[in-house]
């Protein structure tokens, strides 16, 4: 069992409550106290403080006890979180003669990345728990404060029963039972992983409960903020503090979550968890090991790769010394433009303006090479960048979800393989966040293949535009709708960094449906013709590609 917290919009609003009630318009300090570890702490008046203890493998809020020197020139006015957000904020105010000066405190508490940030006037960082750089955000002293990208899920603000049933159905209805989770997480306000499985009730199709209109009823009464009625959940793998009891769920009522937080730091079992973040730490370095072999094992190849330039100078030095090149030897000493001696292998069978081609072509072909390893290489020395962070987080107690998933794959197999065993597809499989099911072709002819043979015809058929790629098939049933806007862009990101383009800042994908892709007689094999076409305007996200990923 892991007592790290998991952070939920509805955990993150409830608890704002609490802390608004506790230290609105109480004396506090203008400035944080860091005691390592990503621990920062504000302190206030009645020898309080407010601990943010931020490190991945614990996550706990609380008010503690506090000694320390008490500078308290500011008053706090107020915890607020904004609606469907893992943010808290804690504003305050410094009396001046003249002006005062408003700051706040940013309480980030969104995956495991959690962080504190003081922010003044102007957006302003004044103090950080842990500087970093997440996507285009850059946490530091000093720079300038933007807050993570909202959620923009529905159900927030006014909204009434029949609208919220309608946009309800509309993406639920259809999906199959294990869809709808993260139909339900991407979609949905007030929604996360503590509670989602009470929300959609049993996988059984035919228990009771399980029903879409149950599961609406559920989710319409979560998301109206119940009167709290604090709880430790029991999730099997973790206890939670949790605002209200979620029924089917076992949970112990406390008398306020900040009391559940106390109880559950009180309980931190060092030893256990010691060892566990000992046992996943060393799955992750060997994770690690083995792309470290790979980047090394690429930047030996890219060495070797990268004497194109020394080939064709021998060809240019060839050309230009025709008259000294004797026929039928196998190497020549030739003297170069700065008065020195090269030494030029050569094919006897072959004149020396043969060799100078033949030299050229080599040098072309490690060009090619270069490049194509190069780019390896940047996506493997990125990778192991990810697996160094992962190695962190993993020796502090948690992991990402994405190395969770790396580490729950099976390993390759070796050998002949299983003659009894299913024929290999020609395509992988990946699911959009709205649940339905991409085809990836792996190759040229799997790409005629998953085109012609595993889809149907008013599927929708996507490819990066003007260079090679995989062929993308979005299975869509419907003959006279588009697919969901953001399932369409989800398989274009997919066709993008399957294609020669995924390099790029933005690329083009051609859609169409399949019925409209035509193959030329004779034409090479995943060489087609699509008409009626659309583009879309992609990034090539690996990320997306990844957390999509379904076989």
């Amino acid at each position: 069992m892991s007592n790290s917290l998991i952070y939920d919009p509805l955990l993150v609003r409830y608890l704002s409550r609490e802390l608004d009630e506790r230290l609105r318009g109480r004396a506090c300090a203008a400035a944080l106290v860091f005691t390592g570890e990503r621990r920062a702490l504000l302190p206030f008046d009645r020898r309080e403080a407010l601990l943010l203890d931020l490190h991945p493998s614990r996550g706990w809020v609380r008010l503690i006890r506090w000694d320390g020197p008490e500078e308290l020139e500011a008053e706090c006015r107020g915890v607020t979180a904004p609606d469907d957000e893992r943010l808290l904020r804690v504003s305050f105010r410094l009396p001046d003669r003249f002006r005062a000066e408003e700051r706040e405190l940013i309480v980030e508490l969104q995956t495991n990345q959690w962080n504190a940030v003081m922010v003044g006037e102007e957006a302003r960082i004044l103090a950080v728990a842990w500087s970093r750089s997440a996507g285009v955000r850059s946490l530091r002293t000093g720079g300038t404060y933007e807050s993570p990208a909202p959620a923009a899920r529905f159900g927030v603000g006014a909204v009434s029963e029949g609208a919220a049933w309608a946009r309800w159905r509309e993406v639920m209805e259809d999906l199959p039972i294990p869809a709808r989770r993260s139909a339900l997480l991407a979609n949905f306000a007030y929604t996360g992983s503590p509670n989602a499985d009470f929300l959609l009730g049993s996988r059984d199709p035919e228990a009771p409960g399980a029903d879409v209109r149950s599961a609406f009823e559920r989710w319409w009464w979560l998301r109206s903020l119940p009167s709290a009625q604090p709880v430790l959940l029991d999730l099997g793998r973790r206890v939670l503090p949790y605002p209200i009891g979620l029924p089917g769920v076992p949970g112990e009522p406390v008398r306020s979550l900040l009391e559940g937080m106390e109880r559950l730091a009180a309980s931190w079992d060092t030893d256990v968890v010691a060892v566990a973040v000992e046992e996943v730490s060393a799955r992750v370095r060997g994770k690690r090991a083995t792309v470290a072999r790979r980047v090394a094992r690429l930047e030996e190849e890219l060495t070797g790769s990268e004497e194109a330039d020394s080939l064709r100078a021998s060809a240019d030095l060839l050309l230009a010394k025709l008259h000294e090149v004797p026929r039928g030897v196998d190497v020549v000493r030739l003297e170069d433009w700065e008065e020195g001696e090269v030494l030029i292998q050569l094919d006897p069978a072959l004149s020396a303006t043969e060799n100078a081609g033949r030299l050229y072509d080599e040098a072309r072909r490690r060009e090619r090479a270069a490049a194509r390893v190069a780019q390896l290489l940047e996506v493997a020395r990125a990778e192991l960048e990810s697996w160094d962070a992962a190695l962190l987080e993993a020796e502090g107690g948690t992991l990402p979800s994405w190395a969770e998933r790396e580490l729950a794959k099976p390993e390759r197999a070796t050998g002949g393989g299983d003659a009894g065993a299913e024929p290999t597809r020609p395509y992988r499989v990946y699911r959009t966040s709205g649940g339905l099911e991409v085809r990836v072709g792996k190759s040229a002819r799997s790409n005629d293949e998953l085109t012609f043979k595993h889809a149907a015809p008013d599927d929708v058929w996507l490819h990066a535009q003007s260079v090679p790629g995989s062929h993308v098939i979005l299975r869509w049933p419907d003959p006279e709708g588009a697919p969901p806007a953001r399932d369409l862009e989800e398989a274009a990101t997919i066709a993008a960094v399957f294609s020669r383009a995924r390099s790029s800042g933005l690329v083009a994908v051609d859609w169409t449906r399949r019925k409209h892709v035509r193959k030329p007689r004779g034409a090479a094999p995943g060489s087609v013709v699509p008409q009626r076409v659309k583009t879309l305007f992609v990034e090539p996200l690996e990320a997306v590609a990844d957390r999509l990923r379904s076989d």
